[in-house]
């Protein structure tokens, strides 16, 4: 097996980040499902691993030459890493004054069960504005299907607040958030309107005050193929 160790550091200080907390999904490298991760031992590891005081570490099969990496920092920061060997980099630097930030979080039909709400692993951030326009890439397409986004719902969340219904038929980014039907209740008040693609006039965007709960994705009934990237900005707050 092949060892990878990555400790987060602040990228201002270079001091290492040691808090609680922090998840970091593993994927094939050029593509969004779930890569296949062992502990030293040869036993299986859950992916997304969670961070051990700002540390990474997983094993993965010595075929493996590079996998892609989408961390999520204790403190809430989001890093995507593309192409990471088993050699490195050793330490992944953080900035940590950074408020801005949008969390790419891929999903696979391969990695789930379809119609069934599932965990991404990842969580809102505390203290977090959840903003306006969260959107879905998708890299391979499932005809006819849809995924939505959301919070979870066995957690008072709703499965489908961010990102209700978006269509998976075709690859690329969705192009069509503008549309009442394609942002969520926790992003968008809906008005009266036709609630057809492109009119505006139907919605009033809003941002969302983090209530710390996991982010979730479902894909409807007939998905099989379904792969790609949910995009979600957002702003941390001080405190």
């Amino acid at each position: 097996m092949r060892k990878y160790r990555m400790q987060l550091h602040d990228h201002r200080t270079g001091a290492v980040i040691q808090d609680t907390g922090g998840v970091c999904y593993v994927a094939t490298a050029g593509d969004a499902a779930k890569a296949t991760l062992y502990n030293a031992d040869g036993s299986s590891l859950s992916n997304p691993v969670s961070l051990t005081n700002g540390l990474i570490e997983f094993h993965v099969a010595d075929a493996v030459n590079t996998t892609d990496l989408y961390i999520q920092a204790p403190s809430g920061q989001f890093v995507t890493l593309t192409g990471v060997a088993p050699s490195g980099p050793n330490e992944i630097m953080i900035d940590q004054g950074q408020r801005s930030q949008v969390a790419v979080i891929p999903f696979a039909a391969s990695d789930t069960t379809a119609a069934t709400e599932t965990d991404t692993g990842f969580a809102e951030p505390a203290n977090a504005l959840m903003l306006p326009h969260p959107a879905v890439r998708v890299s391979t397409a499932d005809a006819t299907e849809t995924i939505d986004v959301g919070t979870d719902s066995t957690d008072s969340g709703d499965a489908n607040a961010l990102v209700p219904g978006e269509v998976t038929a075709t690859a690329g980014a969705n192009e069509t958030y503008l549309s009442a039907s394609t942002l969520g209740a926790l992003v968008a008040d809906f008005l009266a309107g036709s609630d057809a693609a492109g009119d505006v006039g139907t919605f009033n965007p809003k941002a969302h005050v983090s209530g710390g709960k996991a982010i979730t994705y479902t894909l409807s009934a007939g998905s099989d193929t379904a792969k790609g990237f949910i995009i979600l900005p957002y702003l941390l707050t001080v405190g």
